[in-house]
């Protein structure tokens, strides 16, 4: 088995290439080869994690699930131990004194130094592998590896080696023909570690790589953090200049990413002119030249609920029931889906950003949300019900065909819309009803916050009076939405409004998109549910609904 086991250490770049010909190797009926085989394979299928005195090991063992250190038998510790003094290639020999160091097998001291040496004395091999880009990312874990075994056990002697090495290979990595970024910013981030000033490193590789600005500015930043205060202003400067001139050479998203990136660091950094350029640019920028392709499925409940939908208005005995009837007591929305939430496995759990097409300027939502993907699921719902809305709309039409003064006649009231907004809102529905959905929505949207403040108004304050030179206010839609559980109103409803009226982050936002000219004519379904929006809270008016004592 150890012969087996020099040979297929020869030349490989990885534990993963050794287990590979480890495990195809044929062992007859010897039972005790294939033990120590499976002892073997699973020290090379085990990978470090974490640093320190805190590291264990973790991955796969014979095609299991993920394992770890603490469910290996210790006879298989056994066979570890052996081999690791037995076996001549040096990758495999510091890799079994590694696991053994962590599972505390044997004299620490042994181990630290058998690990530590093996890793070092394995870079030279890995370097001369015969698949290069392999060996390299090999040799550059293995000094990692080493580096922190040195350095968490005090092993003076081994840290200068680790150091050495890594500069010789950092040296290599410049003067090769081949792009090595990301091998570059590993070898210095071990030698950044290990005490050892980076900085000429740095700087060189800032002006080696100067054609990639992502790894450009990754170096600089390097160079920054190393750095004096005096020194920092002109590096930052150096970095917000590179994203621009990439930019300014670049199409599409990746130019608007660039962008902001500048702006971004131009604001943290203190550099207003750079800030000024940055900002301009993007403003500048056509949100059509992004070079996105907006891919849409339309969203068409079954037969059967449109069947339902019609046979609830067809119940109501005359045209203002009708009306109240498109909108349900409890949102259906915002009701529990606690067996849902894990359906959202797919887009919808990917972290999202929005781009605002007034700029255009990247929007980040709220990452931390614990409810983020609840909320996905509740907008995506409530789209869905839009379709609903929209054919009871449709056949509350066809049945009662009602003309200007019966429709006034169903929405006003007194108090809260008077006639003549009545006449207002009967506008936006006659309008949905010729399919002018964007007169409908301009319309509508306006008469939704009126209704809303006149229902307030009766339950809690809604006004902040003059003090001093600050004026008197009055809340606006958003305030206004967050009052409603404490009037009395349904806490679903209030969410569903605000995350279809007013919530940049993750509603729809239709009032602020609408209304400050964001986005073109939205389509039928969600014109319809402003519309039901504007009959729910009339419906509390006109005494259809009413409301529940707000909680304690």
């Amino acid at each position: 088995m150890l012969d087996v086991l020099t040979e297929a250490a020869a030349n490989a770049a990885s534990c993963e290439d050794i287990a590979a010909v480890l495990a195809a190797a044929d062992t007859g009926t010897n039972a005790a080869a294939e033990q120590q085989r499976d002892a073997l394979l699973a020290a090379l299928r085990l990978r470090p994690a974490g640093t320190g005195r805190a590291q264990t090991f973790t991955g796969i063992v014979l095609g299991r699930p993920p394992a770890s250190l603490s469910g290996v038998a210790a006879d298989q510790m056994e066979t570890w131990s052996a081999y690791a003094e037995a076996v001549t290639n040096s990758f495999v020999r510091g890799r079994l004194h590694h696991l053994l160091l962590v599972a505390g097998h044997g004299r620490k001291v042994d181990r630290i130094r058998g690990a530590a040496a093996g890793y070092l004395d394995a870079v030279p091999l890995l370097l001369a592998a015969r698949k290069r880009f392999p060996g390299l990312v090999g040799a550059t874990e293995c000094l990692r590896w080493a580096g922190d075994l040195a350095r968490t056990y005090n092993q003076t002697d081994l840290c200068k080696r680790v150091t050495d090495d890594t500069v010789a290979l950092a040296e290599r990595v410049l003067a090769a023909p081949e792009d090595e970024t990301a091998i570059m910013a590993d070898l210095l981030e071990g030698l950044r570690v290990q005490r050892y000033d980076i900085t000429d490193f740095a700087e060189r590789a800032a002006r080696r790589y100067a054609g990639d600005v992502h790894a450009r500015v990754g170096f600089l930043k390097l160079i920054r953090a190393e750095a004096s205060e005096f020194r920092r202003v002109g590096i930052d400067t150096e970095i917000v200049s590179a994203l621009l001139d990439a930019a300014d050479a670049d199409t599409g998203f990746r130019r608007h990413n660039l962008l902001t990136q500048a702006a971004t660091i131009a604001r943290d950094r203190g550099l207003p002119e750079l800030r000024v350029r940055a900002e301009m640019a993007l403003q500048q920028t056509d949100p059509d030249s992004l070079g996105w392709t907006r891919i849409r499925r339309p969203l068409i409940p079954p037969p059967g609920l449109f069947a339902g939908a019609r046979a609830h208005v067809d119940a109501a005995p005359s045209l203002r029931d009708a009306l109240w009837r498109t909108a349900q007591d409890a949102h259906p929305a915002m009701r529990e889906h606690p067996d849902d939430v894990g359906l959202l496995d797919g887009l919808l759990r990917i972290p999202r950003t929005r781009i605002n097409t007034a700029g255009p300027v990247q929007v980040a939502p709220p990452v931390a949300a614990a409810d983020d993907h609840l909320v996905g699921l509740q907008v995506l719902a409530m789209d869905f019900l839009g379709h609903l809305a929209a054919h009871q709309l449709d056949h509350i039409h066809e049945r009662f065909d009602p003309d200007e003064a019966e429709l006034i006649g169903a929405l006003a009231h007194d108090a809260v819309l008077p006639e003549a907004r009545a006449r207002t809102l009967a506008y936006a529905f006659r309008y949905f009803w010729l399919g002018e959905f964007d007169a409908a929505v301009c319309i509508a949207l306006p008469q939704v916050e009126q209704i809303l403040r006149q229902l307030l108004r009766w339950q809690v304050s809604i006004l902040s009076v003059a003090k001093g030179e600050s004026p008197g206010t009055v809340d606006q839609l958003g305030g206004l939405l967050r009052s409603m559980p404490a009037a009395g109103y349904p806490a679903d409803w209030s969410r569903a409004l605000e995350l279809l009226l007013v919530d940049p982050d993750r509603g729809m936002n239709l009032r602020n998109d609408v209304c400050h000219g964001l986005i073109d004519t939205p389509p039928k379904h969600r014109v319809a549910l402003i519309l039901q929006a504007a009959l729910y809270l009339l419906s509390y008016a006109h005494g259809h609904r009413t409301l529940t004592p707000p909680a304690p």
